[in-house]
């Protein structure tokens, strides 16, 4: 307490003030400030308050005392040396602080609204990694989607609108090597919401076997194979906070909520990112991976 009270009256000296109780501790608060909004957590009335709580405690209350105290050690500092220098670049600190304070603020409560399947706002996020193009087609009796590609940016988005469009879609057939993970379970959540069916006559690796996991009925054609192997961060702008080990857990999940076999999950990724495991398809029908065997279409 007495640190806390000397700080806010100004007795510590400038420079400590300006780069420990402001420069240093802003650094924790903005590093820490992560952890209560999406990435790091599911977007949620927890994570809101959580985000709500932390710019009142940290971005108002301990701000506020930064702030003055560096003001109020400036001050003695004017009225022992007479050098305005100094006080003048701690000032020029602090607006700085401020911008950058203000700028994760709103990101922090944007990320609350943002929906995680839609487009970024900044365009330059679209696709930093190296994917292909995807096509959505919808089959002559509009009973079926081709989802073929990969998961890039948008797929969720334009398949939930073609589904909107096309109420009497009952499966989505699935070929693509992957891509997001983010993607691969907006595609799932739509096919579960929809209660679609799922099918493979070609390959579907990757982040797209969580989508076809999702299908009320799962289909294997005589050649489609289903890849499988551990996730890969591969990003100009990778985001912070992301546990790969804590996400393949999620999807583990979400298979085990599909009632996949335990045998099958601990092998689900046991295979290194630079490599693929592709089950048999007796293995496949044992695990509960998929329901049925079609011939080809």
């Amino acid at each position: 307490m007495n640190y806390i009270r000397s700080h806010w009256q100004g007795k510590q000296s400038l420079a400590w003030s300006f780069w420990v109780n402001l420069v240093a501790i802003r650094i924790v608060i903005t590093y820490l400030e992560g952890f209560t909004h999406p990435p790091f957590t599911e977007q949620s009335t927890l994570s809101a308050i959580a985000t709500i709580l932390f710019f009142i405690v940290f971005q108002v209350a301990v701000y506020g005392w930064q702030i003055i105290g560096v003001i109020r050690a400036g001050e003695l500092y004017l009225s022992e040396r007479g050098s305005y220098m100094m006080v003048l670049l701690a000032q020029l600190g602090i607006a700085v602080s401020l911008f950058i304070s203000v700028l994760f603020i709103f990101g922090a409560f944007q990320s609350l609204f943002t929906d995680p399947n839609g487009l970024p706002l900044n365009p330059k996020l679209q696709d930093t990694i190296d994917l292909e193009d995807f096509t959505l087609d919808l089959s002559d009796d509009k009973r079926r989607i081709h989802l073929q590609g990969d998961f890039r940016i948008g797929i969720t988005q334009q398949l939930g609108l073609l589904l909107e469009q096309n109420p009497e879609v009952e499966g989505v057939e699935l070929s693509s090597n992957g891509g997001r993970v983010t993607e691969g379970r907006g595609v799932a959540r739509l096919i579960q919401k929809y209660g679609l069916n799922t099918y493979v006559f070609e390959e579907c690796k990757s982040a797209c076997t969580t989508s076809f996991i999702a299908g009320a009925v799962r289909h294997l054609g005589p050649r489609g194979k289903l890849g499988f192997h551990q996730f890969y961060l591969d990003s100009k702008f990778r985001a912070a906070y992301i546990d790969r080990k804590a996400e393949q857990k999620a999807d583990l999940e979400f298979y085990e909520q599909q009632n996949i076999t335990p045998e099958f999950l601990e092998k689900v990724f046991a295979t290194d990112h630079a490599d693929i495991w592709f089950p048999g398809t007796e293995e496949l029908l044992s695990a509960g991976v998929i329901h049925k065997i079609l011939p080809d279409h």
